[in-house]
């Protein structure tokens, strides 16, 4: 299947008004009612089929950052939608990676806003090198978040407003609420929930121990700057794009849906992204602490999902973050069998948590 986005792309800039288009909730029950189990062989065909119908009702948008970077986003919007659910995607992904996810939501009438994160998708990237992660700020993500949300406002109008955050998406929102949301002359947050997919409070450094890796990859990012400052190195052990045989994948158990993503890349190369640069590692570790350190300055409800076999992020600081949180409605979720994108993975783990994220919204 082809991923032809550019192609489907309606744009329009902060200082422009917003376009007009919808997303039918009926077009999303339709395509939903004949999805089949991942593990059938029909599944990718309806993704490419199917699917791909729901895909072409997203208006596709973009924005320039108060620091002139394009940032690119896209809505989907039923004509008078129950809430939005607001989507902060991971590190490396694109948001067109959460089609089905919009697809769900639209079909229970929710509208649904989604955003590339700087540095990856088709928003500006920020090295030479197109393909490495990195950010100047960790809080950089959590000021760009805040000037999007600043231009949905007349879109939310009064409706509930809730947010889906997926690992490096989680530490961005939570650094959105906490340090960015109602300071700096940035409107108060819409947000009235959040759903966090294994949200990144903590980062996996294996095989260095976090309290090697803090010192060592801050260290290698000043060498950096000093020996050649227009050329950011990769963190140790990385590189450029390379897909993992789904055998030794650790991202999810669903082969369907691993290939249908790895395919975007192969289809839009543009939106490749390999591993970190040591100064994201750097900026991350601190960002993830943070997270912790300030949870209690989150006053909504939260429910946090974590993966028993998530070998990405570490499950420990996001115990001691929902311990800490202010809202006595929030909880953490252990999700029996999940790695890391849970969100991704196969419906017999998948579908009960996503059951759980709706349930939360709407209850």
């Amino acid at each position: 299947m082809a991923f032809q986005l550019r192609s489907l792309m309606v744009v329009a800039t902060s200082g422009g008004g917003m376009l007009q288009g919808f997303a039918h909730e009926s077009l999303a029950q339709n395509v939903l009612s004949v999805r089949p189990k991942d593990t059938d062989s029909e599944w990718s065909q309806w993704a490419a089929q199917e699917l791909t119908k729901f895909y072409r009702s997203i208006e596709h948008r973009e924005f320039t950052s108060r620091d002139g970077k394009e940032i690119h986003y896209g809505l989907c919007r039923p004509e008078n939608p129950r809430g939005w659910v607001v989507i902060s995607p991971g590190r490396v992904e694109s948001y067109i990676k959460y089609q089905e996810v919009a697809l769900e939501f639209v079909a229970e009438g929710y509208a649904v806003a989604m955003i590339d994160h700087r540095g990856q998708g088709h928003s500006a990237r920020l090295t030479a090198n197109q393909q490495q992660g990195h950010v100047g700020r960790f809080l950089d993500y959590a000021e760009d978040f805040a000037e999007w949300l600043a231009l949905l406002k007349a879109e939310f109008a009064d409706k509930p407003v809730y947010l889906l955050a997926h690992s490096m998406g989680g530490a961005i929102s939570m650094t959105y609420l906490q340090q960015v949301a109602g300071r700096h002359g940035y409107p108060p947050s819409p947000f009235q929930k959040a759903a966090l997919s294994a949200p990144m409070m903590g980062i996996n450094t294996a095989p260095w121990p976090l309290w090697l890796a803090k010192p060592m990859t801050r260290s290698l990012a000043a060498l950096n700057q000093f020996l050649s400052p227009k050329r950011h190195w990769y963190a140790p052990g990385t590189g450029d794009y390379q897909k993992e045989a789904f055998a030794v994948n650790r991202l999810t158990h669903s082969e369907a849906r691993y290939d249908w993503f790895s395919q975007m890349y192969q289809d839009l190369p543009a939106i490749k992204v390999g591993g970190p640069t040591n100064h994201w590692v750097a900026e991350g570790v601190q960002a993830a602490e943070q997270v912790v350190q300030l949870a209690e300055r989150v006053d909504i409800p939260v429910l946090l999902l974590q993966g028993d076999q998530d070998i990405i992020v570490a499950a420990e600081p996001q115990q001691r973050f929902v311990d800490k949180l202010a809202h006595p409605a929030s909880r953490l979720e252990p999700i029996a069998g999940a790695k890391h994108e849970i969100l991704m993975e196969t419906d017999a783990i998948r579908t009960p948590a996503f059951t759980l994220i709706q349930r939360f919204f709407s209850s």
